[in-house]
């Protein structure tokens, strides 16, 4: 299969490019393989581990953030493509879907309210504040 269609969006392997109604636009290598690999599971949750196995093909080695930085790339490329998006889903994975998850949307803008007199006048005083708690 060379071609992959989701509704407007079209990957294309052959010419490294994903079609986003008549709009082209170039991909990496990496960026090819994770769009679609999430489009061949669209819907379905990956981990971070199942897109690095798929796409580097080997295991990840400790904490690194270059999934994170090409599933941004990727994001900007497919931006406008609705309904289509990708979705982070936290302590889990991305998720290609036509709708937001609720998990994947779910966070709070509020700061967390303080119950302590000790914490306050520490985040108020700076981090040499903690230190004299």
């Amino acid at each position: 299969m060379r071609q992959l269609r989701l509704g407007n969006l079209v990957i294309d392997r052959d010419r490294y490019c994903v079609f986003v109604g008549n709009q082209a636009t170039r991909l990496s290598s990496k960026e090819l393989g994770l769009l679609w690999h999430m489009a061949r599971h669209a819907e379905k949750v990956l981990t971070r581990e199942q897109l690095w196995r798929a796409v580097w093909g080997k295991e990840v080695k400790g904490p690194t953030r270059t999934l994170d930085t090409h599933i941004a790339r990727l994001r900007r490329k497919i931006e406008g493509n609705e309904p289509w998006m990708i979705q982070a889903v936290p302590r889990r994975g991305y998720v290609l879907t036509k709708t937001p998850t609720a998990s994947a949307t779910k966070h709070s803008s509020t700061r967390p309210t303080l119950h302590s007199d000790t914490a306050d006048r520490a985040l108020r005083g700076g981090f040499n504040a903690w230190l004299k708690v």
